[in-house]
């Protein structure tokens, strides 16, 4: 777990990932040099499930994002959504990718017409 400082508001981001997402995360990053090395945990949005959150790899945008190293891994959120949702929670998946949870999870939208349940 890594402590970082929001440059407003006196609040202090975090993010917790076991090791096996770190490792599986650095090898994303080495297989993609082409790409930028940031971590960016973003809202994607609505889905029958309800809220998910996603990573990709970004540039961070100076002023608007704070930003948060574990391990050797810079994770980059914007302010806005960090204010709104809180801290990370990374969890990787036995089948391969991510599952990624927010301390403040929205309990509104979500559901499709196409889903039972």
């Amino acid at each position: 777990v890594q402590t970082c400082a929001l440059p407003i508001c006196g609040l202090n981001m975090k993010v917790f990932a076991p090791d096996s997402a770190i490792n599986a995360l650095k090898e994303i990053i080495a297989d993609n040099q082409d790409k930028p090395n940031n971590v960016r945990v973003y809202f994607a949005g609505y889905a029958c499930s309800g809220p998910n959150f996603a990573l990709a790899l970004d540039n961070k945008i100076e002023g608007e994002d704070v930003s948060c190293e574990l391990e050797g891994i810079n994770f980059i959120m914007n302010q806005d959504e960090f204010l709104t949702y809180g801290n990370v929670i990374i969890q990787e998946m036995p089948q391969g990718g991510f599952v990624v949870l927010v301390e403040n999870m929205p309990t509104d939208g979500g559901g499709c017409s196409g889903c039972s349940g």
